[in-house]
């Protein structure tokens, strides 16, 4: 089954519970979960054929008791039934919408991204532009406390005709940006006015989970986001933001919760990021320090991506094939 992110299945129609206003105050219910926590454990037992306690405790980081007080919830309202024989339950298909699901709106766009974009080769310049340099960063952070963002999610299968790096800013999390008529979501983060202009985002943990497509980061970086903030990444990710300007930050989560809150204080507060120190600055001076590998500071510091790595050989490789020509004149 199609995993669909949460916000938009949530909000697009009334068979899901409404989720809180993005820094709004949270409801806590009697069971000890609020309703953020409930709408994001709706959305993994409709998006997969069973899930159990265990499963959302695992996901979500709540208690067994809270996850098993969720379930008690879902059967209530109808959303899942128990499998028999079993700890499991699963989604009542009845009250499943396809469209909620977002299989016609997939359809939809995929037919109409065939119909308006015509797909080219590109010309070795636009491939080899240079990569951008990262020093330092003084910019406003964007929160998203979302643990296991996937790439599916930061940019969404039928944008990824392209081989172009360009051009994907406007799709990024596209599926929690705009409705099905591609009217903006007023409480999505990056639609929000303080936001809008985002350079470092400060996200939850497993950040770029999910298929290995290096249109992820190309959106991020499109989009003007050159850091991301978060406890851990998938390993394909992580290392294809390098490759692409982008700095990922590992933080634990305590600091990483520090810059959540930061965040959200708006365009008022600004961090600054300095990679020759390793350090982050909040807006209120809190400094904290990472890691990073050598080589990749070094690559991300003089904006070399692959291609500029082989191309600070190119006064050997055109030796080596002046030579080769020589001595071989008829390969």
């Amino acid at each position: 089954m199609k995993r669909r992110n949460f916000l938009t299945m949530m909000g697009a129609a009334t068979l899901a519970p409404a989720l809180p206003t993005f820094g709004a105050p949270v409801s806590v219910a009697a069971g000890g979960y609020n309703r953020y926590q409930y709408g994001l454990a709706v959305f993994h037992a409709r998006t997969r054929a069973n899930i159990s306690a265990a499963g959302i405790a695992h996901r979500l980081k709540v208690s067994m008791p809270q996850a098993e007080a969720m379930i008690g919830e879902m059967i209530e309202s109808n959303y899942v039934k128990p499998v028999l024989g079993g700890s499991k339950v699963k989604a009542i298909s009845n009250i499943t919408k396809p469209d909620f699901l977002g299989f016609e709106r997939a359809a939809r766009q995929t037919k109409a991204a065939a119909q308006t974009v015509t797909p080219r080769i590109q010309s070795p310049s636009e491939r080899t532009t240079p990569m951008n340099k990262f020093t330092t960063l003084s910019g406003i952070a964007a929160p998203m406390p979302l643990i296991n963002i996937d790439t599916d999610m930061i940019i969404p299968k039928q944008f990824l005709k392209t081989i172009k790096r360009s051009g994907l800013g406007v799709n990024l999390f596209d599926e929690m940006r705009y409705d099905d008529d591609r009217n903006e979501i007023p409480d999505f983060v990056l639609n929000k006015p303080q936001y809008r202009d985002a350079q470092i985002l400060v996200a939850g943990d497993n950040f770029g989970c999910g298929s290995s497509r290096e249109h992820a980061p190309w959106a991020i970086a499109d989009f003007g986001i050159t850091c991301v903030i978060a406890p851990s990444y998938a390993d394909i990710f992580y290392n294809n933001c390098f490759k692409n300007g982008i700095l990922p930050i590992v933080l634990p989560q305590e600091q990483v919760d520090v810059l959540m809150k930061d965040a959200e204080k708006g365009a008022n507060a600004r961090i600054e990021i300095d990679l020759e120190n390793q350090s982050i600055t909040s807006s209120d001076g809190e400094v904290f320090t990472f890691d990073v590998d050598p080589f990749k500071k070094h690559c991300l510091m003089n904006g070399l991506d692959d291609i500029g790595l082989t191309m600070e050989k190119a006064a050997s490789i055109d030796s080596f094939e002046t030579a080769a020509t020589q001595s071989r004149p008829w390969v």
